[in-house]
């Protein structure tokens, strides 16, 4: 029996155009959610600065995180590439989407000072090297986690 009057056209045209705009969509929320990542986490080569303090506020404020202050945030001076890896082999998956880096990278986290998120934000900040933890959809990193 087929199905009659206007009900196979709305199908069809659901099937056809709509099915793969959503899943145009969701593949562009993921390039999002990379740049996203990049833009906040992603410092290669690293930034010149007079001292940690000096570069975490210039830091936070070009990459749009001061308003409204964003109270930590960790850079990774890595090419986005070797953090792209932690999704795959350089990585190892520890449940959910959460990945662990196997090597250390050069970090500085940039810190709040006080307790208003309101601007003017002043941060300080510190130097590591130590392994990481982010997030990853479809190969690519979307969040950073954690220092490990």
């Amino acid at each position: 029996m087929a199905l009659q009057g206007p009900h196979p056209v709305l199908l069809l045209l659901l099937v056809v155009v709509l099915l793969p705009a959503g899943l145009a969509l969701g593949r562009r929320e993921t390039r999002h959610e990379k740049f996203q990542f990049l833009r906040q986490h992603v410092d290669n080569p690293k930034t010149r600065a007079r001292d940690d303090r000096t570069y975490c506020n210039m830091m936070m404020q070009r990459r749009g995180m001061a308003t409204p202050c964003k109270r930590t945030n960790t850079f990774v001076h890595a090419p986005a590439t070797q953090l792209q890896a932690i999704c795959g082999p350089a990585g190892r998956g520890i449940g959910r989407n959460l990945h662990d880096s196997n090597t250390h990278y050069r970090l500085t986290t940039c810190w709040l000072a006080g307790a208003s998120t309101r601007p003017p934000c002043n941060y300080r900040g510190g130097r590591s090297i130590r392994r990481i933890r982010v997030a990853c959809v479809r190969g690519l990193p979307v969040h950073y986690d954690q220092t490990l």
